[in-house]
């Protein structure tokens, strides 16, 4: 009578999806496009607002139209020498300029700059403008482009490489844990005679 083998084990299932490594890759794609495509917004923005700065000849004299209060900067474009600057406020009164101590600078298209001085506008109208130099140039004004820009900047960083951290972790541990499933797998297939039982040659 032959003997009696029992049924080969089922065949185990390789765990964890292989659908994980494409949402690693997911992850990676939309880090990566998405802080590119923050980091080009927030640089159009800018080179937006850099276009749009009121601009007064150094030297020279000019209006400044604010239509709102609050805080302004005054950058300096294209000056190589020492500049005097007079603002006036619509009731004629002096504006206070604070000096800027950090260093902010641009340069998009045509327009490159340096901020030099920030002051507040307490009432929307129109601003006069003196300016005094030695060299020829241009004293451009408009909001600060520090702050935001640099928001811009680091989130857009952030989102690329936490997008791309995130999605490389995902694929190498969905990866180690597929290879112990296989190993698993193997070991419990068995993949050779049923236990128990020992072939040679046949004896007569």
């Amino acid at each position: 009578m032959p003997p009696n083998y029992s049924n080969p084990p089922a065949p185990q299932r390789i765990t964890p999806s292989g659908w994980w490594f494409a949402f690693g890759g997911l992850l990676i794609a939309i880090g990566v496009f998405g802080g590119l495509g923050l980091g080009i917004f927030g640089i159009t923005q800018a080179s937006g607002k850099i276009d749009d700065f009121q601009r007064i000849p150094v030297p020279g004299s000019g209006d400044l139209h604010l239509t709102e209060t609050g805080g302004y900067t005054v950058y300096f474009e294209g000056l190589a020498g020492r500049v005097n600057i007079v603002i006036t406020d619509p009731g004629g009164s002096t504006v206070p300029l604070n000096k800027y101590d950090a260093t902010v600078t641009y340069s998009f298209g045509k327009h490159s700059g340096e901020a030099a001085f920030s002051f507040e506008a307490k009432q929307p109208g129109t601003y006069h403008v003196i300016t005094k130099g030695d060299a020829g140039g241009t004293a451009a004004v408009g909001r600060g482009l520090g702050d935001s820009f640099v928001f811009q900047l680091f989130a857009a960083l952030g989102i690329g490489g936490g997008g791309l951290v995130l999605g490389l972790v995902v694929i190498i541990v969905v990866a180690v844990k597929r290879s112990g499933s296989k190993r698993r797998a193997a070991l419990a297939g068995g993949g050779g005679y049923p236990p128990g039982l020992q072939y040679g040659p046949r004896e007569y």
